[in-house]
């Protein structure tokens, strides 16, 4: 590491911090399959780590659906992003929190195929 200044160099190799929690409502339903978030975190607090992971826990913690719906517009811009979509698909109604994890633009009907994750009720 000679070209990295030394107190950076400290800090790559110190200890990180890390945080695990789980959901008991899911360890009795799944059993030994339930999951457990860990996180290995840059966050400089060991609590900041803590809440992360158990923001995880409730975002993953839980049955997800992958579904794909179509908005107006070109809009790539929002993979990767929370958004909150209405449809008349059940569940949508009423606007609906997703993840969007892909985008497929259709530039002939100026319209976008959505790729979302969604949480299952």
């Amino acid at each position: 590491m000679a070209n990295v200044p030394s107190d950076f160099a400290a800090w790559l190799q110190s200890e990180c911090l890390f945080a695990a929690t789980s959901s008991a409502d899911l360890q009795v339903i799944w059993g030994a399959l339930a999951a457990t978030a860990e996180v290995i975190s840059p966050l400089a607090l060991h609590e900041d780590a803590q809440d992360e992971a158990e923001r995880q826990m409730s975002l993953f913690g839980v049955p997800l659906a992958v579904e794909v719906l179509q908005v107006p517009g070109q809009r790539v811009d929002l993979v990767a992003r929370p958004v909150t979509l209405t449809a008349s698909r059940a569940g949508y109604a009423g606007g609906l929190n997703v993840f969007v994890i892909g985008a497929r633009e259709l530039d002939q009907i100026d319209r976008t195929n959505l790729t979302v994750v969604r949480r299952l009720p």
